[in-house]
């Protein structure tokens, strides 16, 4: 069975990483990143096949985490020159989204493909 856009994402975004994304966040990224579908259709038609710009969707979750690591503060030297590694790592994930460009995922499709395709 295929990924679902939601464990798609996960995986696309280390959801559970520190500085983590809740699943809530990631469902706001995936209705944010809504596009229409292979026949024309708007998210807000009530035949919308579920279909999702991902990438998008992915750095703008990095993006999220980012800033949740900008916003860490350690006592600790060392722990500084970490909490700047994720920052920077984060920033990072997120440009290599954007520069992916548009790529949609429809859920219909994910569904119905073998694993692996």
């Amino acid at each position: 069975m295929s990924d679902t856009a939601q464990e798609k994402l996960k995986k696309l975004t280390a959801w559970d990483t520190d500085p983590a994304l809740t699943e809530d966040e990631l469902d706001e990224l995936l209705a944010a990143a809504a596009v229409e579908d292979k026949d024309g259709l708007a998210p807000l038609h009530e035949e919308w096949t579920p279909t999702y710009d991902i990438n998008s969707a992915a750095a703008t979750g990095w993006l999220i985490k980012a800033g949740r690591a900008s916003s860490t503060t350690e006592t600790e030297p060392e722990s500084f020159y970490i909490t700047s590694k994720i920052f920077d790592n984060c920033c990072r994930m997120a440009k290599i989204y954007r520069a992916k460009g548009k790529m949609s995922l429809s859920v219909a499709n994910v569904a119905n493909r073998p694993l692996g395709g």
